[in-house]
């Protein structure tokens, strides 16, 4: 036991796999096994069924931590589902999700848990370093190089009606109460889990940030995030983008009728289905660059959007 008392309690950490980079994969795990928190169990889902990752990669590099391997499914489940399953299989008093090719820093899962309890938040999240696929720092800091509003938030804040925009953390630099975590389930399918998790913890009670990278967040080409991915024409703007976010937001309002900026939110989801330009403007601090896009959308001839596109990717 730690001089905070804490290691009797314990941590599952929530790891969704889709044909790994086994190079990736293994520093992660190794990155997994180094923590300085000693009671962790990792609760890993394979969600591809048809080229399953060789499971004794588990056993070579998780040697100080526990794990288990859920059953796998006769389909893809994607990303979303896929956490859901792993969080509703979980039974530990903390989780953290974790993805398949990043890298944590030691005391990432001790120095979460502390300051959970230090701050009674439900959920923290720290600041990330960027690495590229040769594990070169591209960023030491991503807080300390963006001056957007996701980026620069503090613990109490209330981030609530902003992240269901925008995302105020990735999944793999949060840690939750585990009792709490469950309850937010079932997850919208209509947007991240990182996402939903934030809004409902924001909503809640309190959200902590670590203002310190206790993790290095690798960029390459096959991330599920990215700037715009996957959009090419303004019908795929719409029908990925906009329409979910909308989507999202009803199912929120459903599990919290009353959440106290519901008027100012709706307003800004109907501004961007309707391109009401004005609204758009209005509620811009909602989220100032999707405010903006969406505004010059609405006036870019669909042969122009391209062209926006690759300004938008350049510079997003």
């Amino acid at each position: 036991m730690d001089e905070m008392g804490l290691t009797m309690k314990k941590v599952n950490i929530l790891m969704s796999i889709y044909k790994p980079n086994l190079n990736f994969l293994i520093k992660q795990l190794q990155s997994i096994n180094n923590q300085t928190y000693q009671n962790i169990e990792v609760l890993i889902n394979d969600d591809c069924p048809d080229s399953p990752c060789e499971i004794s990669v588990f056993k070579k590099y998780l040697t100080k931590v526990s794990y288990k391997i859920l059953s796998q499914d006769d389909h893809n489940l994607g990303y979303i589902k896929s956490f859901e399953k792993l969080l509703k299989n979980s039974d530990g008093d903390y989780i953290a999700f974790c993805d398949q090719d990043d890298i944590w820093f030691s005391n990432k899962i001790e120095k979460s848990i502390s300051v959970l309890e230090e701050k009674n938040a439900l959920l923290v999240a720290s600041d990330r370093q960027i690495i590229d696929e040769n594990d070169n720092v591209v960023s030491e800091s991503v807080r300390k190089k963006s001056n957007k509003i996701q980026e620069n938030w503090h613990t109490g804040d209330d981030i609530a009606k902003y992240n269901l925009f925008i995302t105020f953390a990735v999944g793999m630099v949060i840690v939750m109460k585990g009792e709490y975590a469950r309850s937010t389930l079932p997850f919208s399918r209509y947007t991240g889990h990182d996402k939903w998790v934030i809004s409902c913890a924001a909503t809640d009670g309190k959200v902590a940030f670590i203002e310190e990278p206790l993790v290095q967040y690798r960029r390459h080409g096959h991330n599920v995030s990215g700037v715009l991915v996957g959009i090419e024409s303004k019908k795929d703007y719409m029908d990925q983008r906009v329409i979910p976010d909308s989507n999202a937001i009803y199912d929120f309002l459903v599990k919290y009728p009353n959440f106290k900026d519901k008027k100012e939110v709706l307003a800004f989801s109907n501004a961007r289905m309707n391109h009401s330009i004005v609204q758009l403007f209005r509620y811009r601090y909602l989220a100032p660059d999707i405010a903006s896009f969406d505004i010059v959308i609405s006036l870019t001839p669909g042969f122009m959007f391209p062209f926006l596109l690759k300004i938008a990717r350049k510079f997003g």
